[in-house]
């Protein structure tokens, strides 16, 4: 695969991080899912498409980007991985309640945080125009 970001050997660790869970939630396996990481990772390459030439503190924005796009998209799934509650003879336990879906666009939202942080050289990321327009009414009286 060309378009690879996370190749520092702690990503899975770094994006079980992110969400709050271990190893025993959350495998390596399920990360590396090709409806998963390569997905978080071409989110982050469309936004950035020069990201293999950036260097220093831009490389670790593009990285830190696709941690949380990755995380994003594992994020709604965790409702399903987590159990809530579990009683045992000698203890009990209830996690506390995550509104994961709310999650997932706060991580998106870091991604792009990040994203911006990158200080891009003309034709860098590929972002949306956004413009203002003015009044759309012609002031009484005006003719062009």
């Amino acid at each position: 695969m060309a378009n690879k970001i996370l190749t520092i050997a702690s990503y899975h660790r770094e994006i079980r991080g992110r969400l709050g869970v271990g190893e025993d939630v959350l495998s390596d396996t399920d990360i590396d899912a090709l409806s998963v990481l390569p997905i978080g990772e071409a989110r982050v390459i469309a936004s950035v498409p020069n990201y293999a030439e950036l260097v220093d503190d831009d490389r670790n924005f593009v990285y830190a980007a696709a941690i949380c796009m990755v995380a994003a998209i594992l994020a709604p799934s965790m409702t399903a991985r987590i159990k809530k509650s579990k009683k045992d003879f000698d203890f009990s336990f209830e996690n506390q309640t995550v509104d994961w879906s709310k999650y997932a666009i706060q991580l998106v939202d870091e991604a792009y945080q990040f994203i911006d942080s990158i200080s891009i050289v003309e034709g860098g990321r590929n972002a949306p125009s956004f413009g203002l327009a003015g009044p759309t009414r012609t002031k009484e009286g005006w003719h062009y």
